[in-house]
């Protein structure tokens, strides 16, 4: 009996000695070398394979990069607004120049009397331009003349001769070029003279009005050639209607004589200038 109980201890002893042996020597074979992936499946000390290590957690994705900043967007400047070349090459600039002082020209006032027919009256003018193209004229001109003669010891007044002319237009630029404006002017020009012959009761007064209606048309010349483009210099012909009427009274009586006329003019000769009438124009 002990000798049936000691053999079944021998055999299970031996069994699971090679139980033991089986599982080192699988376990020697899987054994992992470096840089090669785990064995799929281990056995267990029963010889059944063991279920397979749950997959590992894939590594996140990494994050993507920023996309790069787009390209500058040129952008255009505005364009100005398109200026007009003659008006961007003309010294003609009212944008910049828009009043004008100068000489308006010499006028003969009437004055009806016998020794004084008339007196000669320079005018000073005004010129301001509303727009490039439609501006005003204003113009006011005095003279007088008088004086006194000495004789034996006697001195004797002369007898004084007086005037006045107010002028008015309207200019109209029709073109424009590099140093020459071509100008329409309407006008009006009012004139009036006086004088007194004689004294206490032989005096007679003298008097005259000159009234001219009309237009002018010419051109305008500005000296930026030499480099002063604000100087300008007109040059005019035109056609007007004039009225001149003369009036002389003494004593209570008075007679006057009246002349109508239509004509062309000439005025402001532009090579005046060098003959000593300086009909200019100076802007600003």
């Amino acid at each position: 009996m002990r000798r049936a109980t000691t053999g079944r201890m021998v055999r299970g002893f031996a069994g699971a000695c090679s139980i033991i042996v089986v599982t080192a020597s699988s376990a020697s074979s899987f054994a992992q070398e470096p840089g090669q992936p785990p064995p799929p499946y281990e056995v267990t000390p029963s010889g059944a394979p063991a279920a397979p290590p749950p997959a590992a957690a894939p590594l996140p994705a990494p994050a993507p990069q920023p996309p790069p900043p787009p390209p500058p967007v040129m952008q255009r400047a505005a364009e100005p607004e398109p200026v007009s070349v003659d008006r961007a090459a003309s010294d003609f600039n009212p944008e910049l120049r828009r009043w004008a002082i100068g000489y308006a020209g010499i006028s003969e006032v009437p004055i009806g009397a016998p020794n004084a027919a008339t007196i000669t009256v320079p005018a000073i003018g005004i010129r301001y331009w509303a727009s490039p193209t439609v501006g005003v004229d204003f113009a006011f001109g005095v003279g007088w003349a008088g004086g006194s003669t000495e004789a034996a010891g006697m001195s004797t007044d002369k007898n004084s001769v007086s005037g006045f002319i107010f002028q008015a237009g309207v200019p109209i630029a029709l073109a424009t070029h590099r140093h020459v404006s071509f100008q329409l002017i309407p006008m009006l020009a009012v004139a009036h003279g006086s004088t007194t012959v004689g004294s206490d009761t032989t005096a007679m007064d003298f008097s005259g009005t000159r009234i001219d209606v009309g237009a002018r048309a010419g051109f305008e010349l500005f000296f930026g050639f030499i480099g002063i483009p604000e100087l300008a210099l007109s040059a005019t012909v035109g056609i007007q209607f004039e009225s001149r009427e003369v009036k002389v009274s003494s004593n209570g009586f008075s007679q006057s004589d009246t002349t109508l006329g239509f004509a062309t003019t000439v005025q402001n000769n532009p090579w005046d200038i060098f003959a000593g009438n300086i009909a200019a124009r100076y802007y600003f």
